[in-house]
């Protein structure tokens, strides 16, 4: 997957949640309309951080709720209900407890060990 690449993120049960429609594709160089597949998936582990491919930057990466990366990107309704989908994704099918809004951490550069 693609997160493996840019945010060095291994992932495992992939879950469809919808997808988000991007009319400038500014994050890309403004490439255009273009479609975001969402998903949700079990994280396995967090590696060194690495330069993303698609813009040749690394970027910060933080541990947050499904909802508070959503506000955080500014993906509005849609995306709101679709971290709404996520946590309850990962309740249903994984058995993991709802997330709580909390403190907002960035990730080590190096990666961090997952219990």
């Amino acid at each position: 997957m693609a997160v493996t690449e840019e945010a060095q993120l291994p992932l495992t049960d992939p879950v469809r949640l919808g997808w988000m429609l991007d009319e400038t594709g500014e994050v890309y160089g403004a490439v255009g309309p273009n479609a975001r597949l969402r998903l949700a998936a079990r994280v396995t582990g967090i590696g060194p951080a690495a330069v993303d491919p698609a813009t040749g930057h690394p970027f910060a990466r933080l541990l947050a709720t499904p909802a508070q990366a959503a506000s955080l990107l500014g993906w509005g309704p849609p995306g709101a209900r679709q971290a709404r989908l996520a946590a309850e994704t990962a309740r249903e099918r994984w058995g993991l407890p709802t997330a709580r809004p909390t403190t907002i951490d960035k990730v080590s550069p190096e990666g961090m060990r997952l219990s």
